[in-house]
């Protein structure tokens, strides 16, 4: 137990030092497009598909730290709260977790498709297009992974219902 502990906790720091450093890049990368137009030293004809890397690979990739934390607003958590009856506010934790789980895992296999299928480059690099795709499946299998063990707890609070949520 204590090494899955270690492990979450590796994988949630790795999680946010990504994303810190992603956003410190993208927007060292905007300012620096700012005083180009100003000051026109040089040219970011790059700054797009550089962007488009960084923005993406941001959203994915913070969306899957908040996920492990369940920073994210729930409405499920929300109404849930609203309940007297803990029973039944632990089957609608459950239906939206297993609904969440069911978007998950359409949303990894159309994105690790779409990234095995990719044969296209980036223009002024030539980066190919599936670096830039790849941080949908893996951010994807990230929040599979603890939307499994987030169904695993909602039947775990069901069949005990005065426990409260871990």
């Amino acid at each position: 137990m204590k090494f899955l502990e270690r492990l979450d906790a590796a994988v949630l720091a790795a999680l946010k030092v990504l994303t810190i450093v992603l956003f410190s890049a993208l927007m060292l990368i905007l300012t620096a497009n700012v005083f180009v137009r100003f000051v026109p030293v040089l040219s970011l004809h790059w700054l797009d598909e550089i962007v488009e890397l960084l923005f993406a690979a941001l959203v994915f990739y913070g969306s899957a730290a908040l996920w492990i934390l369940e920073g994210h607003f729930q409405a499920g958590e929300w109404l849930a709260k609203s309940l007297k009856n803990p029973r039944l506010a632990s089957a609608l934790r459950l239906a939206v977790d297993l609904g969440s789980l069911a978007f998950l895992a359409v949303f990894f296999r159309y994105s690790f498709q779409l990234v095995r299928r990719s044969m296209e480059v980036t223009a002024v690099f030539l980066i190919p297009k599936k670096a830039l795709y790849s941080c949908m499946p893996v951010s994807s299998a990230i929040m599979l992974f603890y939307s499994v063990r987030f169904v695993l707890r909602d039947i775990r609070a069901l069949a005990r219902p005065t426990q409260t949520k871990e």
